[in-house]
């Protein structure tokens, strides 16, 4: 029996759920899993018990961002209680445990860093680099060369990006995955095509682009049955509201709670996804999970895996490029069908949970 330290969100919602199946995999297999929890906090260690292991469930010393030297003394104690055999680190969380570890393990301990962002999307979301930011980079290069044996990457992209960015080779590509929430798919209207849009109003995830080129397509198509939504929050929320203001063939959502996802997703006909660069897209994951076919970026980590005409239709994601898609879309719907079909079949070939945690404790045990 082996113990794994986890260090991420103990939550079955959202990105997070993938450490939480994982945790409970683990234990099922007899492993102690010590789990540390930025979100939610939990104020008390708490003991859950599984078929053949457990999992010890911890929050860090406060509820901010794990980064005070009181956290560093806290992660002291937690690691000599346990004294870990492998560190899985996500995030701001795994600085500290995956440091600590391998220090007071005099190396012997095995530490997986993901990385889940890549450097242009940090880059451009930034619009210009700073002097600490360069220190940023500069201390990531090192904790990742000192201190990590094996990086997980959620695609060849991002893998690429480690290696190219961070001169980093000693990683691997682990698809996300998402538990299967999916009941039937909704009955949709044939009166329009909806096309939806979820995510970040960041630079990088290119929505101002997606929204200026569903306009000029409109324009010039004013008998056009597309539908465009639009749901998310973030930065540009104030410049995306202008741009969708007077428009009534664009339905603004703004911030969806997590529990309305599925249904948002599932009652379009596609989902949107124009970023700029992104590692993976979460969002794709949930979409073909609900049976919704992708428009989907060439410049994210989930292109690499998803076939032009089958499951989804790829683009460049440029103002240009988009508008043709929208004309591509319209005169392609009657392979909607299909399209959506194939989706939910990608889903359950590629991107489940069980997949995801075999592969995984393999990879680590």
């Amino acid at each position: 029996m082996k113990t794994i330290l986890i260090a991420h969100n103990y939550s079955e919602t959202t990105f997070s759920s993938i450490s939480f199946h994982f945790a409970h995999h683990l234990a099922n297999l007899g492993h102690k899993v010590v789990f540390i929890s930025h979100k939610p906090y939990f104020s008390e260690k708490q003991i859950i018990k599984t078929e053949n292991g457990e999992i010890n469930l911890f929050s860090w010393s406060s509820e901010d961002r794990p980064t005070t030297f009181a956290d560093f003394i806290w992660f002291y104690k937690i690691y000599k209680q346990n004294k870990p055999d492998i560190v899985i680190g996500h995030f701001v969380g795994s600085n500290i445990s995956i440091l600590v570890s391998k220090i007071l393990s005099f190396g012997r301990v095995k530490t997986f860093e993901y990385y889940h962002t890549l450097s242009d999307q940090i880059l451009a979301d930034l619009m210009k680099i700073s002097l600490k930011q360069k220190l940023f980079f500069i201390r990531k290069r090192i904790f990742y060369k000192l201190f990590c044996d094996q990086l997980v990457c959620p695609s060849l992209l991002a893998k690429e990006d480690l290696e190219l960015f961070f001169g980093i080779k000693n990683s691997f590509v682990l698809l996300n995955p998402m538990i299967d929430r999916f009941s039937v798919k909704e009955t949709l209207s044939t009166d329009s095509i909806t096309i939806s849009f979820l995510g970040r109003f960041d630079p990088s995830k290119g929505v101002i682009d997606l929204i200026k080129a569903f306009l000029i397509y409109k324009d010039k198509n004013p008998s056009s049955k597309i539908i465009l939504n639009i749901a998310g929050g973030g930065r540009q929320e104030a410049e995306i509201k202008a741009l969708v203001k007077n428009h009534e063939e664009i339905n603004y959502f703004g911030l969806l709670p997590y529990h309305g996802v599925d249904d948002y997703l599932n009652k379009s006909n596609y989902t949107i996804i124009p970023s700029k660069s992104d590692a993976f897209n979460v969002v794709g994951i949930e979409s073909i999970m609900n049976q919704t076919p992708l428009l989907l970026s060439t410049r994210t980590g989930l292109s690499h895996y998803l076939v032009d005409g089958k499951e989804c239709y790829k683009f460049d994601p440029t103002i240009e490029s988009m508008v043709v898609l929208f004309e591509k879309v319209e005169d392609n719907i009657a392979c909607y069908k299909q399209m959506s079909i194939e989706a939910r079949a990608t889903f359950i070939d590629k991107f489940t949970i069980q997949r995801y945690n075999e592969y995984f404790s393999n990879k680590i045990l």
